[in-house]
């Protein structure tokens, strides 16, 4: 079997069993399943897994526990599919552990060594490149590094020095390319020589979505620290690295799951978030046309209260909701004209979806 990383993730502690939902989870979960993952609540719970039956159209919570007999001890910021194992980048306590892509087994400690408030990752051969924000970034852009990791001996073989808060990565060609938080510009490093070029931006970035023709499309966004008018969808022709802003108003900086494509690439699901007049949170889910390259006048659903996420597959659209973060949270699946089908309780701010293949 395989997984098909599908939107992006942070996973979450405490599990609650859903309705319509099968308690038995001692066996591998197989094709026409999914992984939903859950984030937790920073200062309290840690991440959780909850398993999606696609084909009989059933969510179950508690699936790491279920597999290990003991619960995840960090909060994770994202989690990556690679060569037989399942990556996760945990903040609190910070690591980089796995389990295996198909039993979800952690049979190893994770790597604490050299890694400091990681965010994402991306691997090449045998390493896995990890965006660590070093420390307090927000008061020293200085502090954030890429981690070189050996996904052999599992262990941190270098880190390379990139300030400006690196998130998203992505590789096209020989060159790792990196979104930063707290600069505007993304890096471009080519993984041979490690140097390190940078294409200049409007807004800061935070994650990227690679196209069928491995170009690639960066949210940029306005943050607390870097506020902007010029928020939207980053165009990244990798072959030239010209840049091209489609404008967005409200493109939410949430995590690692703001973005998913559809099964032919030809519309983009992409998170907006804004306050109504009485100062509430709510969000809406806009659609990018990438032949047209312009979003549609009208969004697949709006007035979202917490929305935490997005996701597509099987003809669907998902939408990750988190009341609180001390709350169970929903997942909520929509066809691709806004028209609701199904909700599901998930375990603590639900994040993504990751397919079984």
């Amino acid at each position: 079997m395989k997984i098909k990383f599908l939107s992006m993730l942070a996973i979450a502690a405490t599990l609650f069993a859903s309705c319509n939902s099968d308690d038995n989870n001692d066996t591998a979960p197989g094709a026409g399943t999914s992984y939903v993952v859950n984030y937790g609540s920073f200062s309290g719970d840690k991440s959780s897994i909850s398993v999606y039956d696609n084909d009989n159209d059933v969510l179950t919570n508690g699936h790491y526990e279920a597999v290990n007999t003991v619960a995840m001890v960090s909060n994770v910021q994202y989690a990556y599919n690679y060569d037989g194992n399942i990556y996760m980048m945990g903040n609190n306590a910070d690591q980089v552990f796995w389990v295996d892509e198909i039993t979800f087994k952690q049979t190893q400690n994770g790597i604490t060594d050299k890694i400091i408030k990681p965010r994402y990752c991306v691997a090449d051969g045998n390493y896995l490149y990890v965006s660590c924000w070093g420390g307090d970034i927000w008061t020293d852009i200085t502090l954030s590094y890429i981690a070189k990791v050996n996904i052999n001996t599992k262990k941190v073989e270098k880190k390379i020095a990139l300030e400006g808060g690196p998130e998203g990565l992505a590789i096209v060609n020989g060159k790792l390319y990196a979104t930063l938080n707290y600069k505007n510009s993304i890096a471009v490093m080519d993984l041979d020589t490690e140097a390190i070029s940078y294409i200049e931006t409007q807004a800061v970035s935070s994650y990227f979505i690679k196209d069928n023709k491995d170009n690639l499309y960066a949210s940029q966004v306005s943050s607390y620290s870097s506020p902007s008018t010029e928020t939207g969808l980053a165009y990244i022709n990798t072959t030239t690295d010209e840049y091209e802003l489609y404008k967005l108003d409200g493109i939410s900086t949430s995590y690692v799951n703001i973005m998913s494509a559809n099964d032919d690439f030809s519309k983009l699901y992409v998170m907006t978030s804004a306050y109504d007049t009485n100062w509430n949170l709510s969000g809406a889910i806009a659609v990018f046309d990438t032949a047209t390259k312009s979003f549609e006048a009208k969004n697949v659903v709006e007035g979202i209260s917490g929305l935490n996420g997005v996701g597509f597959n099987d003809d669907k659209v998902f939408s990750f909701v988190s009341p609180s973060t001390t709350a169970n949270g929903k997942l909520v699946t929509y066809t691709t004209d806004g028209t609701l089908i199904k909700e599901y309780e998930t375990g603590i701010s639900p994040l993504m979806l990751l397919e079984v293949k």
